[in-house]
C-alpha cells in the first residue's frame, strides 16, 4: 500500500517531458524529471537535472552503458556536437527497478542526473546557452536499447 503511494508521489510532482525520437532506437516507454518543463530543460552549475527512464529490455544484457551528445547550432548556421564522457562501466549502477544481467523483456527504470556536464558549457557573460540533447543506452553489444532527444538551456 505504502509503495503505491510513494510512487503516486514521485509520478504527481514529476512533470511530462516532450521528448523528441533519434533516428534510431525507440523512445524509452516513459520519462520523469522534477526539473523539466514540457518542453525544456534548464541546467545550472548549482541545479543538476535528473531523469528516471522506464525503458523495455530489448535483448538479454550483462551490463548498459549511456551515451550523451550535445547538439548546436553555430552563429553561422553550421551545426556543431559535443560528446560528454560517461563512466561507462557504472551504467548498471543507475538501475533503480533492477540490477545486472538483465533479461529480454525486463521493464527497467533507469535514473541518471546532469551533474557530468563539463564547465565550458556553461556562460560566463551574456545569454543563455541553447542545445539539444541526444541520449542513448546501449547493452553489451553496443544495440541501442533507447533513445531520445531533449531541447535544454544552461544558464548561469
Amino acid at each position: 500500500m505504502w509503495r503505491f503511494l510513494i510512487v503516486g508521489l514521485l509520478i504527481s510532482v514529476a512533470w511530462a517531458i516532450k521528448l523528441e525520437k533519434c533516428r534510431r532506437g525507440a523512445l524509452p516507454l516513459d520519462i520523469r524529471s522534477t526539473t523539466c518543463n514540457d518542453t525544456i530543460c534548464e541546467v545550472s552549475k548549482s541545479v543538476p537535472v535528473g531523469f528516471e527512464l522506464d525503458l523495455k529490455a530489448p535483448n538479454d544484457t550483462i551490463f548498459v552503458f549511456p551515451s550523451v551528445l550535445l547538439l548546436y547550432k553555430l552563429p553561422e548556421g553550421n551545426r556543431g556536437e559535443i560528446g560528454v564522457e560517461i563512466d561507462m562501466s557504472r551504467g548498471c549502477d543507475y538501475l533503480i527497478s533492477h540490477s545486472c544481467p538483465l533479461t529480454k523483456g525486463d521493464i527497467i527504470t533507469w535514473a541518471f542526473d546532469w551533474d557530468f556536464l563539463p564547465d565550458e558549457l556553461f556562460p560566463v557573460e551574456g545569454d543563455d546557452v541553447r542545445f539539444r540533447a541526444e541520449i542513448i543506452l546501449y547493452d553489451k553489444n553496443v544495440d541501442i536499447m533507447t533513445c531520445f532527444r531533449i531541447n535544454l538551456v544552461t544558464t548561469k
